[in-house]
């Protein structure tokens, strides 16, 4: 359970199924039987068949008989082979595999997506959760301090002005929390479109990592294994695959028939060659398209690894700089703020601090605490956009893919 400043990230002790889930469990579990995840699997289950198929024979046998009933009686019957003398099955082949590839990159890529979908959700729900927790406190401070204020009031020791100074702080309050709660049941719901469960199957977040897991990284590698990355190259390859069928298309397959049968009483016997000629079309406009399309998505490759590149630095210096400050009020500003709220409100019933000067105080009091919510927020936000730029979602949980 820790501590902000006197209010408490509580930890909810869930269970789900009867069993105590953690971060990873929930963040499993969605993965394991969420929509998308089920339509990519499809999805590679396709490029998988389409895979198969290519590697199958390009073209079957073909088989006519004929008979014919005029001054003679003819019977023939005729077997042909069209013959893949280019290798056309194996270039077809190559871009399956590559498709396949690439449907696999896929699969991780989304699974990524979904994962950091829901640990952003998850983060915004327990920082709207936090706020309202503040707010509820704010509220029943001001609450406190109405009561207050009215019974010094009817003493004859407080000014109307003061008491109704303490009215509007007392509606600012309620005001805030009610905003608050708005917000939170957004938050909420946002988890609810893609965790599908209730708040009770939903975990508090672990301790905050370390900024050593981001120095101790080469940036590199992680582009290397950035999911983003690894689909585009597949495209790449895909891309230069077709380049090389669209050129054994250019060349023609031949076709050897056989044919055998009866005229009258002679026999028939025939060996047919034919070659098909690609001279009113020879399919050069198809070999320059799929070359103009390979040079394109290997430009969009370069352009992506370098926008990732400059996420990834980007992420690892925003998500440093507020561990800096997190760090920071950790040792300084819990506990200074732990003991405020009873000094001011000794002050002040004591005379020694006047009514505009406490709520002004008390304000700024929680106002800091408020802050400090939303920096925690902040910093689980800048850590999950590291892992997106890094690609490491999976990894952090303990997931395998």
């Amino acid at each position: 359970m820790a501590v902000l400043g006197g209010l408490l990230f509580f930890n909810i002790e869930t269970a789900l199924a009867g069993e105590q889930i953690n971060l990873s469990t929930l963040v499993h579990r969605v993965l394991g039987n969420h929509p998308r995840i089920l339509a990519v699997q499809s999805q590679l289950k396709a490029a998988q068949a389409r895979k198969k198929a290519a590697d199958q024979a390009l073209y079957n046998p073909n088989f006519e008989l004929d008979y014919e009933d005029a001054s003679d009686v003819t019977q023939t019957l005729t077997l042909s082979q069209a013959i893949d003398w280019s290798d056309k099955r194996a270039m077809r082949t190559r871009v399956a595999a590559f498709e396949y590839d690439t449907a696999i990159a896929q699969l991780k890529l989304v699974r990524q997506e979904l994962a950091l979908e829901l640990l952003t959700a998850l983060a915004s729900y327990h920082a709207a959760d936090d706020l309202s927790r503040i707010a509820e406190q704010r509220r029943d401070l001001m609450r406190r301090f109405l009561s207050l204020s009215k019974q010094r009031r009817r003493a004859g020791d407080l000014a109307q002005v003061a008491l109704d100074l303490a009215r509007l702080a007392n509606m600012e309050a309620r005001l805030q929390l009610a905003r608050l709660r708005g917000v939170q049941a957004q938050a909420e719901q946002g988890l609810m479109n893609v965790a599908e469960a209730g708040p009770e199957a939903w975990p508090d977040l672990p301790d905050i990592p370390a900024v050593s897991l981001i120095q101790n990284s080469n940036p590199e590698t992680l582009l290397e294994q950035l999911p983003r990355l690894r689909v585009l190259r597949a495209q790449v390859a895909i891309a230069r695959a077709a380049v090389d069928l669209r050129q054994s298309e250019r060349r023609a397959d031949p076709t050897i028939s056989l044919r055998g049968g009866r005229e009258s009483s002679d026999s028939l016997m025939a060996l047919t060659f034919s070659m098909p000629l690609f001279v009113r079309n020879t399919f050069s406009a198809e070999v320059d398209a799929a070359r103009a399309d390979a040079t394109q998505m290997a430009q969009q490759l370069r352009d992506a690894r370098r926008r990732s590149r400059a996420r990834l630095i980007a992420a690892s210096r925003r998500f440093e700089f507020a561990r800096q400050a997190w760090e920071a009020w950790l040792q300084t500003g819990q506990a200074s703020l732990e003991s405020q709220v009873r000094l001011l409100e000794r002050l002040w019933s004591a005379g020694e601090l006047s009514t505009t000067d406490y709520l002004v105080q008390l304000k700024q009091t929680l106002d800091t605490r408020s802050a400090a919510a939303e920096l925690r927020g902040s910093l689980w936000q800048a850590w999950f956009e590291w892992l997106a730029a890094s690609g490491k979602t999976e990894d952090w949980l303990g997931l395998k893919g």
